[in-house]
């Protein structure tokens, strides 16, 4: 019976890292959803890996905002530079002129007028309509769900209340019943054309249309909205230009040769110091491996080498810490303990300094992140993702496996590279 159920446990591990694995290769879209499976091999590059494009937008400020220039410029900043950072972690943003942020954004495409604008709310299309709401009267914004409809929730000033019952007022009581929403002053192309059947006295009102489908696009849509309440217009009369990483196109093919070297190393130094038991260990370690690969390919994380440094330091740590759990067992059965019992009792001695360890690095990991650099962050991040799997084998599957392997030696310590210096009694 035992034996059984340790030949399923090893089969079920090496299947899943198998499957993982092979889904590093290929990218699918997930029937019934919006959501694209990107494989590992498919992820994004980053900026000093990949390159990417560079442009330069002039900025203005728009006349109802009340700070001064500079502070404007830098709310311009850290906000585009929060927005990039959910998806490109080494994104730069950074003034370049008097009235002038450039943008540096990895493997993509910058568009005109990107991420930060103005807002306008009028009662008539076109340019000479007077924007009746702008940016300023606006107080919070948001994706909500209402019911079953995705959309974003708009709630207006003490000031901003007042204006928006006018405008709903004026836009009710016209024929067409129409309010026109511009953002970047593009006039040709409303951000919106929501239509109003009656005076809103609310303070709040919920947009939603054509364009708002599921939490993503309404997400994108309120990000929108609320970089336009920075009071920063930010518009380019000019081209992007591509620029080359720094590290050069063949880095990421390196970074792979030496992600296979290390794991191949690793097998081999297991295998060295524990023998048949050190195999059976690296399995668990190549589980926590693939953990860390699902979780790149389904949240689309981009390559970075900082970010890889992150993963490879995950890695190495779980490593070190099974190692770990087999050298407590063998110092245990060198003890004196019977080679079947010096698994659970070694267990419960690695236990805590594994756990102890976990912490230590978790809690350095987050206080790291407070550094404002993307390099700093997306080591730490990467290495941050890699603990949920670490913890998981290193504290369980480790243990589970190596146990399981008792089913099939139960008193040759030779095939594992234990032994005693003297003859002493065994102790349970």
């Amino acid at each position: 019976m035992k034996k059984k159920r340790a030949i399923r446990n090893y089969v079920l591990v090496s299947i899943f890292v198998v499957i993982v694995f092979l889904l590093s290769f290929i990218s699918f879209p997930v029937p019934g959803t919006n959501y694209n499976f990107v494989g590992l091999a498919n992820l994004h590059q980053g900026l000093e890996l990949g390159g990417g494009v560079k442009n330069t937008y002039n900025l203005e400020v728009a006349d109802w905002y009340k700070g001064t220039k500079e502070s404007a410029y830098r709310k311009a900043i850290d906000r585009v530079q929060e927005l990039l950072d959910k998806n490109y972690a080494d994104a730069k943003v950074y003034l370049s002129g008097e009235d002038q942020i450039t943008v540096e954004v990895p493997d993509t495409f910058i568009n005109n007028n990107y991420l930060v604008g103005l807002i306008e709310m009028k009662s008539e299309s076109g340019e000479s309509a007077p924007a009746l709401v702008t940016g300023e009267d606006i107080e919070k914004v948001e994706y909500t769900l209402n019911g079953t409809v995705h959309g974003v929730y708009v709630e207006f000033t003490k000031v901003g209340k007042e204006k928006f019952r006018e405008l709903t007022k004026t836009v009710s009581a016209s024929s067409e019943q129409t309010m026109y929403i511009y953002m970047n002053k593009d006039y040709e192309n409303p951000f919106s054309q929501t239509t109003v059947t009656e005076e809103n006295t609310m303070g709040f009102t919920f947009i939603s249309g054509s364009s708002i489908v599921d939490k993503k696009s309404g997400q994108e849509y309120a990000n929108k909205i609320e970089s336009a309440l920075i009071g920063v217009n930010m518009s380019s009369d000019v081209s992007a230009i591509e620029i080359t990483g720094v590290f050069g196109e063949h880095t990421r093919l390196v970074m792979t040769i030496a992600t296979i070297v290390l794991v191949v190393a690793s097998i081999a130094v297991a295998v060295v110091l524990f023998r048949e038991l050190g195999m059976v260990s690296m399995l668990s370690v190549l589980f926590a491996l693939a953990v860390s690969v699902l979780i790149s390919a389904i949240c689309d994380m981009q390559i970075t080498f900082a970010g890889w440094l992150g993963f490879v330091s995950g890695y190495i740590l779980n490593f070190v810490l099974h190692m770990h759990y087999l050298g407590v067992i063998k110092k245990e059965y060198a003890s004196g303990k019977k080679f079947t019992v010096s698994f659970t009792s070694g267990y419960k001695t690695a236990l805590f300094n594994i756990l102890d360890t976990l912490i230590i690095v978790a809690g350095t990991m987050l206080l790291v992140l407070i550094v404002p650099s993307s390099l700093v962050r997306a080591f730490s991040y990467n290495m941050l993702m890699t603990l949920a799997g670490t913890a998981f084998t290193s504290m369980y599957l480790n243990k589970v496996l190596a146990v399981n392997y008792t089913a099939f030696n139960a008193r040759k310590e030779k095939k594992v590279n234990f032994a005693r210096e003297v003859e002493i009694d065994e102790v349970k």
